[in-house]
């Protein structure tokens, strides 16, 4: 009986163009995010640049931090990401001299050491500019001087944090002087270390494993959001068809319905992410066996289960509850509204970036010792998420076995019925 309601509710999913324009979706993202895969070379001593790495030496994250900082209030606007999308600052002198104040904390300077040092930098700074446009081309930023500041001391990492944060909150929040930005710095990565992370690529995440976490970092993204357009349209089809009394007349239980319902909602989702997958695979598997190495084969299932289906759970559960429960399409503001939290709250950080969000980043290929940090997080965080999913489908078997007996009328009834009467 069951198995007959999964290739039912299998078959219903396939008819509906709510589930192609989805396919389209989602194999968009992964055309447009993975496309032909760039593989990593070995790399090769005396080289210019071997890439970056993070640091948490907070001498090196105050210098870098400052040396932003004068950049950015030289001219006098701030680039921060408050709710994940770019916004310029402006501030006014008023708090332009705010900022010179903390700067001047920081530094030790006396208001007029600061401003010779500036005035020198503001007539190098102005040099360059003027020889930028007589080549008619744009001023890099490296060709700016550096201003002649260094931090004081006797500054501690405390008093630094403070500074900072109040100019966090000057900016509006979201700059690069918040707390969370301030845990590490980038800097130039030796030969040695990118030689180790290199070779780390190889024998700790047998290559495969590297890039089935960049496929899900990138499909993660969408799958937190497109299943749940899935699950709404199929809760109101029966509603919108006038089936409703059939299905409630029906000799199928409630939880064989919306069980049937939600398992094969995951499969029609989960089996085009497997596919997709197959094209990074097989490119990974050429990699490692053109250099002669260890590849795991099921890197790619093991991710996707791991990583992508607790998501894919709990948007379809949200989708199948809030439906069931209001008559209406709510669910998808409600996980609009969670995905778009949980997108732009990492987005300073997309690398290792878990906590308890929805949608863990790692946007990056290797840089397994940051994996291997965030993994036991990463594992409670996919965890919670599952119970919640079952959690919610499990109301949702409860909502939609009182709405068969008819001890429960969804939300959405009741306040269109309140609606229709005042409008009598």
């Amino acid at each position: 009986m069951f198995l007959t309601l999964l290739k039912k509710e299998c078959v219903q999913y396939l008819k509906s163009i709510t589930y192609y324009i989805f396919l389209i979706a989602l194999v968009l993202n992964f055309i447009s995010q993975m496309g032909a895969l760039e593989v990593k070379k070995k790399p090769e001593p005396g080289g210019d640049n071997y890439g970056q790495i993070r640091s948490a030496d907070k001498d090196l994250i105050m210098k870098d931090t400052i040396d932003g900082l004068i950049s950015e209030y030289d001219r006098g606007e701030y680039t921060t990401y408050p709710i994940g999308f770019y916004k310029r600052v402006t501030l006014n002198d008023k708090e332009q001299e705010q900022v010179r104040d903390i700067l001047l904390f920081i530094t030790g300077l006396t208001e007029q050491e600061f401003k010779d040092i500036y005035e020198r930098y503001e007539k190098e700074a102005e040099q360059v500019r003027e020889q930028a446009a007589s080549e008619n081309r744009a001023i890099m930023e490296s060709e700016f001087p550096p201003m002649d500041v260094t931090i004081r001391e006797d500054l501690t990492w405390e008093e630094f944090s403070e500074k900072m944060q109040t100019l966090d909150d000057l900016l509006g929040g979201g700059s690069d002087y918040s707390k969370s930005n301030l845990e590490y710095t980038k800097v130039p990565m030796t030969y040695e270390q990118a030689l180790d992370e290199y070779e780390s690529l190889l024998k700790d995440d047998k290559v495969t494993n590297a890039y089935a976490r960049l496929f899900c970092d990138y499909m993660g993204i969408v799958l937190a959001i497109l299943p749940v357009f899935l699950a709404v349209t199929r809760a109101l089809k029966d509603r919108k068809a006038q089936a409703e009394q059939v299905l409630f007349m029906s000799r199928a239980g409630s939880a064989k319905i919306i069980l049937s319902r939600y398992l094969a909602a995951i499969i029609v989702t989960v089996v085009p992410v497997i596919l997709c997958s197959c094209s990074t695979l097989m490119q990974s598997v050429y990699y490692a066996r053109s250099i002669h190495v260890e590849y795991d084969l099921f890197a790619f299932i093991k991710h996707i289960v791991f990583w992508l289906l607790p998501m894919i759970l709990v948007s379809l559960s949200v989708g199948f509850f809030l439906t069931e429960l209001t008559d209406s399409a709510i669910a998808i503001l409600v996980q609009a509204a969670w995905w778009f939290f949980s997108i732009f709250v990492t987005q300073m950080n997309l690398v290792g970036s878990v906590g308890w969000n929805l949608v863990p980043r790692f946007n990056t290929v290797g840089s397994f010792e940051i994996y291997r940090h965030m993994e036991e997080q990463l594992m409670k965080n996919r965890l919670l998420y599952t119970g919640i999913a079952l959690v919610l489908i499990l109301f949702t078997v409860i909502v939609y076995n009182k709405k068969r007996k008819g001890e429960f009328v969804s939300v959405g009834t009741v306040l269109r019925n309140r609606k229709n009467k005042l409008e009598a």
